[in-house]
């Protein structure tokens, strides 16, 4: 029995010391589960601060982007060419809405500022027809693609479809045709961008007349939520003359995201061609942030500017707007002229200037015609389409990206090209009968029979014999190397968008698969065959000419920080050839030049009262001749072409005026 207590005792004890056990297990375990998460709260609170704070506050908080301010275009006088002006926004700030009152408020607001007389423009690729059927806008493919992509809808898909779409995913199915456009066409900018928080502004007009501001303000209390805004818009103070030069800026398309990625938002504005392309990263600025912190019922409990915008700078152009309006308009008038006396078929030219004091090379002038309104082309959508359309095709800018015969304006680089390569020499006589017959079954005609004559002689008379023979003895290649030295054939490194125009070479011709025959290089000789040059090229090479240097061309005269007009960067000349010929055979060119004009080609400049060197140029083409002229004095070099302009007279007349704009003759 007393065994029977003791090992009863035992196993009260044992009991006893297990419990204790798993007692001492259990509150270890709870122990190091608390400093497990007091450690976790610490980590939370000391490392992990910023970054959890930061998801805290953006649970409850709307980042809205405030707008950068886009840098100015200006003349080399100061003169605004692409400048902001201010315009009224109306807006829908939606956190003031009633509930379930924002599509009623959006249709009657866009009917009451439309019977104020103000357009209303759908960011949607769709319009409604006067039968007010939907329908897809013309030459907006890339628009409508995008859209079917992103309401997930077939390709199949019709402009109905997707109002039907939109009006589900907006709720405003219920609403008439009209309203309902107006309605999807809003929100469908906040709803491309991704913006889907309501402390988000809706646009519901992005330009106002200033009679509709005050109108709307007198009833803004009939209209809750409705606030006038204000932005800059871009105005382009010399819209056809500057109108290929400047170019202009548009939203940037999905393509163009893609591109940029991480540099621009999808509503961002950006240059699509001209300057405003060019100088992209010079303009466009950069937005700035600001956090606005809502409560759970939406109302606003704090707004912070994150970050300020930073305005872009504004650049300065070697352009001067009084050259370029007297060049526009004096080449407009002789291409009218020459179609109404007898060249039918000229509709179009170009002329270039170039600042050759101090051997600068900036562009003074590059005008291209036909031109356009580019006030309208962006904001007329049927003068867009028509323009578009326009078989003279005024888009293309003519003086950078048509490439010309040079005609017997390439005359003095072959003089100088054979006088280098020691094929000719100045007392040597060529005879001129009136036609170059050296190759078999290939006969060349001259403007005249000059007998006996000598290169400078056949430069002042322009003879085709002489040039026809020295293209001959120099062959394509080497003057290929010539005219690559002065700026011809390649690009003149320019910033807006240029052609490279066409060297005929041998080689050229082997690779397109086309014949070479002996006589192409006396065409070359002469300005004819296939080569081909762009107007500001043959400027260029007119220049070099006249300072024996061949320079960058530019546009960009100077930057300055916007809006204090610092400046902050000033164009440095850069130098691309020197020595190019020797300073003899240079000087003798340049005074065969002369004669030029007031005893040769282009002798109607004889008494004009600043010396200049010219030379004259025609070449064949299909229908009437091309027509040119090139000249330059210690100033400025210009070239000039009529299109199809058949005679010289109007590519002289156009020079002439340039220069007396210069020069401030009347």
């Amino acid at each position: 029995m007393i065994r029977d207590l003791v090992q009863a005792e035992d196993k009260k004890y044992e009991f006893i010391l297990y419990n204790r056990r798993r007692l001492n297990t259990s509150f270890v375990l709870v122990l190091s589960v608390f400093f497990l998460f007091i450690a976790r709260i610490f980590y939370w609170q000391v490392f992990k601060y910023d970054i959890l704070y930061r998801r805290a506050i953006e649970a409850n908080t709307c980042f809205l982007k405030t707008d950068a301010v886009r840098g100015e275009i200006y003349d080399r006088d100061g003169i605004g060419l692409a400048v902001n002006s201010l315009r009224y926004r109306v807006i829908i700030e939606r956190l003031d809405v009633p509930e379930g009152k924002e599509n009623e408020l959006i249709a009657k607001l866009v009917n009451f500022t439309t019977k104020l007389g103000n357009n209303f423009f759908s960011s949607l690729p769709i319009v409604l027809n006067d039968l007010n059927n939907f329908e897809f806008s013309k030459d907006k493919e890339e628009q409508v693609k995008y859209l079917k992509k992103i309401l997930k809808l077939p390709d199949s898909a019709t402009a109905s479809h997707c109002i039907d779409k939109l009006s589900e995913k907006f709720k405003c199915e219920n609403f008439n045709a009209c309203d309902r456009y107006h309605i999807c066409s809003v929100k469908y900018n906040n709803f491309r961008l991704g913006i889907s928080s309501k402390a988000s502004p809706l646009t519901i007009f992005d330009n106002v007349n200033e009679k509709s501001v005050s109108i709307l303000i007198e009833n803004s209390y009939k209209i809750p939520g409705m606030k006038i805004g204000t932005s800059l818009k871009r105005y382009y103070t010399f819209p056809e003359t500057f109108a290929h030069i400047i170019g202009y800026t548009g939203i940037i398309s999905n393509q163009e995201y893609e591109k940029y990625r991480g540099k621009y938002s999808l509503d961002s504005t950006i240059g699509k061609t001209g300057a405003e392309l060019a100088f992209e990263e010079i303009l466009r600025g950069y937005h700035g942030q600001r956090a606005i912190q809502l409560s759970k019922d939406n109302s606003i409990i704090n707004s912070n500017q994150v970050y300020e915008s930073k305005s872009g700078n504004s650049v300065i152009l070697t352009l001067s707007s009084k050259l370029q309006n007297a060049a526009s308009e004096s080449l407009k008038r002789n291409i009218m002229s020459a179609k109404k006396n007898g060249a039918q078929d000229c509709n179009s030219g170009a002329a270039v200037v170039i600042d050759l004091r101090d051997k600068d090379f900036g562009i003074l002038a590059a005008v291209s015609y036909p031109n356009f309104n580019l006030q309208k082309y962006i904001e007329n959508n049927e003068y867009n389409r028509e323009i578009t359309n326009d078989k003279l095709s005024p888009l293309i800018n003519r003086a950078f990206c048509a490439c010309y015969a040079p005609g017997s304006t390439i005359k003095p680089l072959i003089a100088l090209a054979a006088l280098e390569e020691n094929l000719i020499n100045r007392e040597e006589l060529i005879k001129c009968n009136g036609s170059f017959n050296y190759f078999k079954n290939y006969n060349l005609h001259c403007m005249g029979r000059h007998g006996n004559i000598d290169l400078g002689t056949a430069l002042v008379k322009s003879c085709n014999v002489v040039f026809a023979e020295l293209g001959r003895r120099l062959g394509a290649n080497r003057i290929a190397e010539y005219a690559k030295k002065f700026g011809l054939g390649i690009k003149t490194g320019v910033e807006l968008p240029e052609k490279e125009g066409i060297l005929s070479t041998p080689e050229r011709n082997k690779k397109l698969g086309i014949p070479w025959y002996p006589s192409f290089d006396s065409q070359i000789g002469i300005g004819q065959a296939d080569t081909s040059f762009t107007p500001v090229q043959l400027a260029l090479c007119a220049g070099v000419i006249a300072t024996g240097e061949n320079r960058k061309l530019h546009v960009l005269k100077q930057v300055m920080d916007y809006p204090k007009n610092n400046v902050v960067y000033k164009y440095e000349p850069k130098i691309l050839g020197s020595n190019l010929v020797s300073e003899e055979n240079l000087n003798l060119v340049i005074g065969r030049m002369k004669e030029v004009t007031y005893c040769g080609t282009a002798s109607d400049f004889k008494n004009f009262p600043i010396e200049t060197a010219g030379k004259t140029g025609t070449s064949q083409n299909k229908g009437s001749d091309h027509t040119s002229y090139m000249c330059f004095t210690p100033e400025i070099a210009i070239f000039v072409i009529v299109a199809n302009g058949k005679y010289g007279a109007y590519s002289k007349s156009v020079a002439r005026d340039i220069l007396k704009c210069h020069y401030n003759l009347k």
